[in-house]
């Protein structure tokens, strides 16, 4: 019989695999993108902040292994709560065109 894989996401995964909060997602990229490019100043600035951000990242793994069974729980509980706003606001699941259009 061949497996079946069940592939279970956190909730920020989840979340961020909605249309809205993709498309959003996607014009705040392309608005930081257009930014950096038009404002020599900004780029070395944001160039920081980005190598910034990968440093921290190195820095807080150890804490959110040693926190991890606390962050399963906070993630189950924020699935639940997705599972439920999804069935209670299908308009979520929706592609973004269909739903400004209907606006």
């Amino acid at each position: 019989p061949a497996s079946i894989t069940v592939v279970l996401l956190s909730a920020a995964a989840r979340l961020a695999q909605l249309p809205l909060v993709r498309s959003a997602c996607a014009g705040l990229s392309v608005l930081y993108t257009d930014t950096k490019r038009s404002h020599p100043g900004l780029t070395s600035v944001c160039d920081v902040l980005e190598s910034s951000v990968t440093a921290a990242r190195v820095t807080v793994t150890p804490v959110i292994e040693k926190l991890e069974p606390h962050i399963s729980i906070a993630n189950a509980v924020a699935c639940k709560s997705l599972d439920w706003l999804e069935a209670s606001f299908p308009v979520l699941l929706a592609p973004t065109d269909e739903v400004s259009s209907s606006f």
